[in-house]
């Protein structure tokens, strides 16, 4: 787990629970904001780029832990959020997913597929919203 400079960790009323196996990574840049009850799970490597916001109880897992087919593995696959990325409250990130940078992900949203740049997703599943303008530099604070 590599945790960067002032990342936040709102914990109260419900934990923040963090969690790998030996294999997995959770990276969070700097300026990173978590608030309660979100929770990460890592089996191969989860990053969230600085100045992102992760809402009240997110989940972002990896991993689906269990074989859906009998003969099959489990097969991780890594997230990546980018820079200044907001996630909504209940939202939840499933294996494999890219978040592009300034992108904002809407409350209770799930999302199976990546969601470029500068864009607003909502719903389940998550669909495209609408463009963010946003410059490389604009930080959500």
């Amino acid at each position: 787990m590599v945790i960067g400079n002032n990342v936040r960790l709102r914990n109260e009323p419900t934990r923040i629970r963090l969690a790998t196996v030996p294999q997995g990574a959770i990276i969070l840049g700097d300026e990173v904001s978590l608030n309660t009850g979100v929770h990460i799970f890592s089996a191969a490597r989860i990053d969230v780029g600085g100045w992102s916001r992760i809402g009240d109880n997110v989940a972002m897992f990896d991993t689906s832990f269990h074989p859906v087919h009998e003969g099959r593995s489990v097969r991780p696959r890594p997230i990546t959020i980018g820079r200044n990325v907001w996630i909504g409250r209940n939202a939840i990130i499933l294996p494999g997913v890219s978040i592009g940078d300034h992108s904002v992900v809407a409350a209770g949203s799930v999302v199976f597929d990546d969601i470029p740049a500068r864009q607003v997703w909502r719903g389940n599943p998550a669909a495209f919203v609408k463009h963010v303008r946003a410059t490389d530099d604009f930080r959500r604070s």
